[in-house]
């Protein structure tokens, strides 16, 4: 954890599917400016069109990346603030989520604490994966391998720094982060992690005959899950890029070397009551009798 410098440069981005986050974006790059900052402005590009260089090249110079949309948008976003390792500051929409870290409402008074250098970095870790050998993709959520097609299963080896973990008959195959533990891989059993925790997890979706029981690897750990012959899959990256994974393939997946650094103007301890409140884990018709912290 580390404290935020003051941002000079930042670049403000938004979901163009979502109602009023275009607006809002123009308002906060108007109060970034009247603050004597320098602001772009521009609509987040879209994941499958592949042209994101002019945004790329605004973040380049960026101190700062505000993403005004949701958890989604926020999510898109990091893959280029990854590679550009420019810290994000999430603004949401809509419904509670992880990664946004402030509501509409809250949007001018916390970008003004913002630039006067309040909050503080939160890393997260990201994971990398490979097909085959190819070019990596960088995950922040997950990478996953699934069916290809509905009602028919795949069949996934999966090994452990060279050692035979499982054979899986299932819907799909969850490598996910501390970020992506909230996500998909929680809905099917896995483990909540810390959110700056570097650990990942194999988690199995539905599989046949087979334990599915969620397994929490160290990060010096790599995974190897391959494709059975007579068999087709689907590879997937945080839910926004695909591609089919032929019979006979293989992808390996380890820790990843990017990180995306999250503005966060809270304690640690937020995540904790942002899970309890966004599984419903405190009843809202009763306050337990219990000390204070």
């Amino acid at each position: 954890m580390s404290e935020l410098t003051p941002p000079q440069r930042i670049a403000v981005c938004f979901n163009a599917a979502v109602s009023g986050a275009g607006g809002l974006a123009r308002e906060l790059s108007a109060q970034i400016e009247e603050a004597g900052r320098t602001a772009t402005l521009g609509a987040l590009p879209d994941p499958q069109a592949g042209d994101a260089a002019e945004f790329r090249a605004h973040l380049e110079e960026a101190d700062l990346l505000i993403c005004v949309g949701g958890d989604g948008t926020v999510l898109h976003a990091s893959e280029h603030a990854a590679a550009t390792e420019t810290p994000v500051f999430g603004v949401r929409m809509g419904r509670l989520g992880f990664l946004s870290e402030v509501t509409s409402d809250e949007a001018s008074s916390s970008v003004a604490r913002v630039l006067e250098g309040a909050g503080r970095l939160e890393r997260r870790s990201t994971v990398r994966a490979q097909v085959n050998g190819e070019a990596p993709h960088y995950a922040l959520n997950d990478a996953v391998i699934g069916r290809a097609s509905l009602g028919r299963t795949i069949s996934v080896g999966a090994r452990v720094d060279g050692v035979l973990l499982a054979e899986y008959r299932a819907d799909a195959v969850i490598i996910a982060t501390a970020t992506g533990s909230t996500g998909y891989s929680l809905s099917v059993g896995g483990p909540i992690l810390p959110p700056e925790s570097e650990e990942i997890i194999l988690v199995p979706v539905a599989p046949h005959l087979t334990s599915a029981n969620a397994l929490v690897l160290p990060t010096s750990s790599e995974i190897s899950l391959y494709v059975e012959r007579g068999y087709e899959a689907m590879f997937t990256v945080d839910g926004l890029r695909e591609r089919a994974v032929d019979s006979g393939s293989t992808v390996t997946i380890a820790h990843g070397d990017r990180h995306v650094d999250f503005v966060r103007l809270g304690g640690p301890a937020q995540f904790y009551a942002n899970v309890a409140e966004r599984l419903g884990w405190l009843r809202s018709d009763h306050v337990l009798d219990t000390p204070d912290a």
